[in-house]
């Protein structure tokens, strides 16, 4: 397991050991509390190890979930040309991380500002924050 995305989470560490510091003097029946959502927040934002297959051709799916939806869009900044979109749905109670699923180098990265709905239904428009690579 690696613990780069538990690094990237760690203000949340540093709330959850405040308020558990000051529930200690306070509320010492909150400590409980704090504690299992600390123990969530580890387990959440867990990166474990994953198999990929020996093949430099294989495409492995971006993240560990539920594929909601296959479509072709028209990708206007970089290829210029029709592609199809793998859209995966992910669970707020599963792990979170994205990997790579081709095995290539970045030549393009872009931040989107958006929103963040659920993408779970077909009328959710495509407006979620994204970054294009």
């Amino acid at each position: 397991m690696r613990f780069q995305t538990l690094s990237e989470a760690r203000w949340i560490f540093v709330v959850l050991g405040l308020l558990a510091i000051a529930s200690a003097f306070f509320f010492p029946w909150l400590l409980v509390l704090i504690v299992l959502l600390t123990v969530y927040v580890f387990w959440f934002f867990r990166d474990p190890a994953r198999v990929s297959p020996d093949d430099p051709n294989a495409v492995v799916a971006a993240a560990d979930g539920t594929v909601a939806d296959i479509v072709e869009i028209d990708e206007p900044e970089v290829v210029h040309t029709r592609q199809k979109r793998v859209g995966i749905s992910l669970s707020v109670f599963h792990v979170h991380t994205n990997r790579a699923p081709v095995d290539r180098k970045i030549i393009y990265k872009k931040a989107h500002a958006g929103l963040c709905l659920d993408a779970r239904h077909a009328d959710t428009p495509i407006a979620p924050r994204k970054t294009a690579r």
